[in-house]
C-alpha cells in the first residue's frame, strides 16, 4: 500500500469518524431536548370516560367508549341557542379539523347541556351543520348531569337569560380518558398543540 493510500484511508477514516460523532451528538440534543410546553391544563390522573350512558343524534343509546371507537377525541358543552360561544368554539373546530385534513383517528363531538331542547335528531343537524363528520351526544337531564360532572363541567339557568355554562374543549385519548382542558383563552393554541397530543404515546 503506497503512502498516498495510506493517507487517503486515513483521510476517509477521519471524515467518517467526525460524521458519525456529528450524528451522535444530534440524537442525543433531540433525546435530550424538553418536551415541548402545551397550552392546555394536564389532568395527572385522568379519569375514564367510556362508561358514561348518552344518546347520539341518531337516537341509539350508548356507551360514551363505544361511541368514539378508539379515537383521539375533542369534546364541547354546549347547546343550540347558545348565541356566541357555542357556534364560535364549534366553527373553530371544524376549521382546524378541515385543516388537520380530517384525520381517521380524531373525533369531534358535543354534548348538549341543554337535553329539553336540543332532542338527539335537532342536536345531530345543528352539529353537522359544522362539519359532517362531527358527532353530538343528548340524552336524559339525569345522563347529562353525570357526564357533565364527569368532564368538570358546571352549567345553570337553563331556559333563562342567564344560563351559563363551562365552555372549555376537553381532549380525551383513544382509551376515553380525559387528557388535557383547554380553556377559550387557551383554544387558539389547540391547531398547534394538538399534532404534538396526536404523537405522544397512549393518543
Amino acid at each position: 500500500m503506497t503512502l498516498v493510500t495510506r493517507a487517503r484511508l486515513r483521510i476517509t477514516a477521519t471524515i467518517v469518524t467526525l460524521v458519525l460523532a456529528g450524528v451522535a451528538a444530534y440524537t442525543l440534543g433531540v433525546a435530550l431536548r424538553p418536551p415541548p410546553v402545551l397550552s392546555g391544563t394536564a389532568l395527572q390522573s385522568p379519569p375514564s370516560m367510556v362508561d358514561l350512558e348518552l344518546v347520539r343524534g341518531d337516537g341509539t343509546e350508548m356507551r360514551l367508549g363505544d361511541a368514539l371507537g378508539g379515537k383521539t377525541t375533542l369534546v364541547f358543552f354546549g347547546f343550540m341557542r347558545c348565541p356566541d360561544v357555542c357556534p364560535f368554539t364549534m366553527a373553530r373546530l371544524a376549521t382546524l379539523y378541515a385543516d388537520m385534513g380530517r384525520p381517521d383517528d380524531l373525533n369531534v363531538a358535543m354534548i348538549t347541556v341543554d337535553p329539553e331542547h336540543d332532542v338527539p335528531e335537532l342536536l345531530q343537524t345543528f352539529v353537522t351543520a359544522f362539519h359532517e363528520d362531527f358527532l353530538a351526544f343528548s340524552g336524559s337531564n339525569a345522563q347529562i348531569a353525570t357526564a357533565a360532572r364527569a368532564f368538570f363541567v358546571g352549567y345553570a339557568g337553563i331556559g333563562t337569560e342567564t344560563f351559563t355554562h363551562t365552555d372549555v374543549v376537553a381532549v380525551l385519548d383513544r382509551r376515553g380518558s380525559l387528557r388535557y382542558v383547554y380553556s377559550q383563552q387557551n383554544l387558539p393554541r389547540l391547531p398547534v398543540d394538538l399534532p404534538v397530543i396526536l404523537a405522544q404515546s397512549g393518543f
